[in-house]
């Protein structure tokens, strides 16, 4: 487990947040199951109050449940939750890419590139805790541009919960290959201040990973029920 964690959280709450966070990624706490507060305390070596506010900063991303008398469960995976969180993502993020498309600069892309150089190394490593504070960085980076801050909280949410969909094997696979090109491309784009394309782009970043998940968890398509690239272009 220790070679997961790269980068030292900021604080106790942030340390058991984040140990959580990867377990639960990684599947010793899978979908359904319940995290007994007292076990994370006594094996982290912390205090029951930092373990309470970790579960509950999990429970505002929808990442677990508090349920009356039982505790705190991991929420169950299901094909309406992976549809309703990427079409939240879709309507949501793109809106940032067209904000922030004009206040673009070299600055934003040299570190967001970097963010996905950094991504790329971790995941020749095999770092799990670096490739996915990478991946998140560098998406980050671009909708910061917005120079919206509500807007950026409000995607929290839901890319944390689509990353308990996500695979993170370091398997390579086409579409992982096509994501790498992709993600230089939505840099391209912002460059080039050109907020269409930058869209267009993340469009079919997310709805190729939405529809490889639905079709490795359920055999079924849900491209049908995501919206199409024409609706959330500005027009």
């Amino acid at each position: 487990m220790d070679r997961y964690r790269t980068a030292p959280p900021r604080s106790s709450v942030d340390f058991v947040a984040t140990e959580l966070y990867m377990r639960i990624l990684e599947g010793a706490y899978p979908p359904g199951s319940f995290i007994r507060l007292n076990e994370v305390a006594t094996d982290l070596g912390v205090s029951m109050m930092p373990v309470r506010e970790a579960i509950r900063e999990l429970a505002s991303l929808g990442i677990v449940e508090m349920l009356p008398n039982r505790g705190a469960q991991v929420r169950e995976l299901s094909i309406d939750d992976l549809v309703e969180t990427y079409r939240s993502r879709l309507y949501l993020e793109t809106l940032a890419l067209r904000l922030g498309a004009p206040n673009f600069t070299a600055e934003d892309a040299a570190a967001a590139l970097a963010a996905n150089e950094e991504r790329r190394a971790a995941v020749a490593k095999e770092d799990a805790y670096a490739m996915i504070s990478a991946h998140e960085r560098f998406h980050f980076l671009l909708y910061e541009t917005c120079q919206n801050s509500w807007l950026v909280r409000a995607l929290v949410p839901g890319w944390r919960n689509t990353a308990r969909y996500r695979d993170i094997s370091f398997a390579s696979s086409p579409i992982r290959r096509e994501h790498d090109e992709q993600h230089a491309q939505m840099v391209e784009a912002m460059s080039d201040h050109d907020g269409d394309r930058a869209v267009a782009i993340l469009h079919a970043h997310l709805t190729s990973a939405a529809e490889e998940v639905a079709q490795e968890i359920a055999g079924i398509s849900v491209l049908d029920r995501l919206p199409p690239v024409d609706e959330l272009l500005c027009r």
